[in-house]
């Protein structure tokens, strides 16, 4: 899968021959050549003049080489990209459409420094700079926040969702929430979905691509009173594509099966006035919880027998592992559930020169998930966290009329949220054998369940303003100020039951379950939190087509409740606080025709939140702290250039290290945990995981008219990462630099009424995992696999 094998200190099985080599030259020389081609265009000056643009969009008039330009809203206002003093990259919808950037994660083949981890509605991260985390923590806050239509959303879980009928997304780095809603200390992918519009239209695509997978996408948009009242309806069904067949019973995993729907009415009764009401919800029921085993110490790194997860199945079931991650072959797995409901209501009143805004929103997730946990086709165990988020919120902004001396914002925002976290596990007749030992009774541990109970409840409310000072036609400051005031509540309630009654012989084996299950225990905790957010932005427009900027900023992302707390435990941990600067330049280079921005960042995080490892304790217990210091420093630099009537070239590319400043006591890896070891590690200095120091991409898009109003047009995408691992320590759970392809061709018809696309992702079938997961006693490391070559056919139309 890309990932090394175990080194020579720990014995290891084979990964069935699924290593990647290290990205090839042929990768890095296609990205270097992107921006050469780039350079060249610039300093040749290819074309005619037009109007500046950023390098989201294709045009619309081939005969017009002028790049458009996406309007952002990353300031709560409509501005164009280039004029904008912060370090944002934005893409248009109709980028993301004619690429087939469909999820979320794919957004990183045009934005470096960004990626998203979606395998399933939990184990769902957005990561920006090579920090995100807290995709395993239902207590815990994302440090990127996801804005989906001007409302904030705050677990981590949300950012699973296939978001369509785009208009834009903008990915904002740095501390946020002098505007954006709630505070995050790394940034916040913005999600804008198109408005109805009181132009009757419609457009419907199919897909049908490799795998048995089968897509439909449609909207229609028009109407309904007059110019007073207008309507959209999106749907979209997405089906098949499983590609790792199970030997139990033959189901097909990682899958799809989802479908959503989302309403809008817009309301415009005068100029004065305007309303957007969203309604949607989101459903899936997918084998998409599949994470092969990819390797278990058999002995520890002093050279020791490890009783671990292979050998403890060998002994129990007599089963030998397969770490061949297609050899997918489980009894008790079964399709995960999710659902998302949403409704939220985006107000603007005038007031004279002035506007008032409001936005109320109530989102609602439901997961649950049935996971195989012991990886084997034997009736072990199955474990997993059954998640209920409620989360409600009110913002009120009012913003002052732009153009002159002074612009200023300034608000109110209110936030209720409800999270429930279960982790459930159920235990199966073969439990007795694994967890204690095969001569004791199936009867000890068959069918009981162990349940822990996390709640977390939040309210918070904040005010908030920005302004910005034009001294003159050139200087400008922006500044910034949040209070933000929160009560977090939090409990852990943790028990067991079911399973034959311990009486009679069997009450000598009460301890055994005991020794399993634990004790049932309760912890809970209540705390209040008040702090304060702030930006200062100063920029210098050189020239009308060079604007230069700094920004120094700091935000602080609540303090997370430990719903995995024990007794004696903080369940409440202190907040994160983010400290960056940032100093950049953008530039519209030959008449408009290109675009080449670069920005340098620093960016310390105190308190980061993560895993500690108790120091006193004998058996290496670990618990969420604020375990020390964190610091991200690169460089990004994107560009686009529109090099003749028919050919558009964009890039993005940024290196950049996280590196743990201060990790003390952080848990060693499992095969360091020898008796007599040290239960803790010193991870000063390190690398976070999954921190690749170099990502980029190159995209190029070109378009040919042909007779009686055709065109052909066509596409490739190259985006490359570099070697990431799970634990600094260990040799298990390390992926080599990849580079991954994407191509399209296809015709359409005049005025894209009608469009016939084929394309392929991963062309080049590249093996490769996103992440992976740290092996326990009772677990083996585990992947979380990307995608293998996928090729379809699409066809899209426009009825009206």
């Amino acid at each position: 899968m890309g990932f090394k094998a175990g080194t020579a200190h720990c014995a290891l099985e084979p990964l069935g021959g699924m290593m990647i080599k290290s990205h090839n030259a042929a990768s890095k020389i296609s990205l270097v050549a992107g921006a050469s081609l780039l350079a060249c265009a610039l300093l040749t000056g290819v074309g005619h003049a037009g109007e500046a643009e950023t390098p989201a969009t294709v045009p619309t008039d081939a005969t017009d080489q002028a790049l458009d330009q996406v309007t952002i809203t990353a300031r709560r206002r409509e501005e164009k990209l280039q004029d904008v003093p912060i370090t944002v990259s934005a893409v248009s919808g109709q980028v993301l459409r004619t690429e087939r950037l469909d999820r979320v994660a794919d957004y990183a083949a045009k934005i470096a420094n960004f990626a998203a981890l979606q395998q399933n509605t939990r184990v769902s991260t957005l990561v920006v700079r090579g920090l995100g985390g807290n995709a395993n923590s239902d207590g815990s806050e994302a440090g990127v926040g996801l804005i989906v239509d001007g409302v904030f959303f705050t677990h981590p879980g949300f950012s699973w969702l296939d978001f369509v009928d785009l208009d834009h997304i903008e990915l904002a780095r740095g501390p946020q929430g002098t505007l954006l809603g709630k505070n995050t200390t790394l940034g916040a992918l913005i999600v804008t979905t198109k408005a109805p519009s009181y132009r009757p239209e419609a457009t419907v695509n199919a897909t049908v691509s490799s795998r048995d997978h089968y897509q439909v996408r449609g909207n229609v948009s028009g109407p309904i009173v007059g110019d007073t009242l207008a309507g959209r309806l999106t749907f979209y069904g997405d089906t098949g594509g499983g590609w790792i067949t199970n030997k139990t019973d033959g189901r097909s995993y990682l899958d799809n099966r989802r479908w959503a729907i989302r309403g809008q009415l817009q309301f415009d009764p005068n100029p004065s006035f305007t309303d957007r009401l969203i309604v949607e919800h989101y459903d899936s029921k997918e084998y998409n919880n599949y994470y092969p085993p990819v390797g278990d110490p058999l002995t520890y790194v002093n050279g020791a027998v490890r009783y671990g997860w292979a050998r403890r199945v060998l002994a129990a079931v007599g089963y030998t592992p397969s770490y061949d991650v297609k050899d997918a072959n489980l009894d008790t797995q079964q399709r995960l559930i999710s659902k998302t409901d949403g409704v939220s209501n985006l107000a603007d009143l005038k007031l004279g020169a002035y506007t008032l805004t409001s936005i109320s929103a109530w989102r609602r997730l439901y997961y649950r998930p049935n996971n195989d946990s012991d990886y084997t086709p034997y009736p072990i165990f199955r474990a997993g966290y059954d998640v209920d988020v409620d989360q409600f919120s009110q913002e009120l902004r009012l913003a002052s009329p732009t153009g002159g001396k002074i612009d200023w914002q300034a608000g109110v925002y209110l936030l209720k949220q409800e999270v429930r976290s279960n982790y459930r596990v159920e235990l199966f007749s073969k439990a007795s054998a694994f967890f204690l030992s095969p001569l004791l009774p199936s009867a000890i541990l068959n069918g009981v369940e162990t349940d822990q109970i996390g709640a977390a409840d939040t309210k918070s409310a904040a005010v908030f303003g920005q302004g910005a000072w034009r001294l003159n036609d050139r200087v400008s400051v922006t500044a910034g100020l949040r209070y933000t005031h929160e009560t977090r509540e939090a409990s852990n309630t943790v028990f067991s039951f079911g399973g034959a009654p311990l009486t009679g012989a069997l009450a000598l084996y009460t301890a055994y379950r005991t020794a399993v299950t634990g004790a049932p225990y309760t912890v809970r905790a209540k705390k209040k939190d008040g702090s304060v957010s702030w930006l200062i932005n100063p920029s210098y427009r050189i020239s009308d087509d060079v604007l230069a900027y700094a920004s120094a900023s700091y935000g602080e992302k609540s303090g997370a409740a430990n719903l995995g707390a024990k007794l004696g435990d903080s369940i409440i941990i202190a907040p994160e606080k983010s400290t960056d600067y940032e100093l950049g330049i953008k530039t519209t280079l030959a008449g408009g025709r290109a675009t080449l921005n670069a920005n340098l960042y620093n960016n310390t995080i105190d308190g980061y939140q993560a895993t500690l490892s108790d120091p006193t304790s004998t058996n290496g217990r670990s618990y969420l702290a604020n375990v020390g210091k964190v610091r991200l420093r690169g460089v990004e630099v994107e560009g686009a250039a529109q090099l003749s009537d028919h050919l558009n070239l964009s890039f993005s590319t940024a290196w950049g290290e996280a590196i743990y400043v201060s990790y003390k006591n952080a848990p060693p890896p499992a095969e360091y945990s020898y008796a007599g070891a040290p239960v803790s590690a010193d991870l000063s200095g390190k690398s976070a995981p999954f921190a690749p120091n170099w990502t980029g991409n190159v995209s190029a898009r070109w378009e040919q008219p042909l007779a009686s109003g055709l065109s052909l047009f066509a596409y490739v995408n190259e985006t490359w990462r570099s070697r990431t691992y799970l634990h600094p320590l260990s040799s298990f759970g390390r992926q080599e630099g990849y580079a991954l392809t994407n191509v399209g061709i296809g015709l359409r018809g005049r005025g894209e009424r009608w469009s016939v696309t084929a394309w392929s992702k991963n062309l080049f079938d590249k093996n490769y995992a996103l992440a992976f997961s740290a092996a326990t006693t009772v677990t083996p490391y585990a992947a979380i696999l990307g995608d293998p070559r996928t090729v379809g056919l699409t066809l899209a139309a426009k009825p009206f």
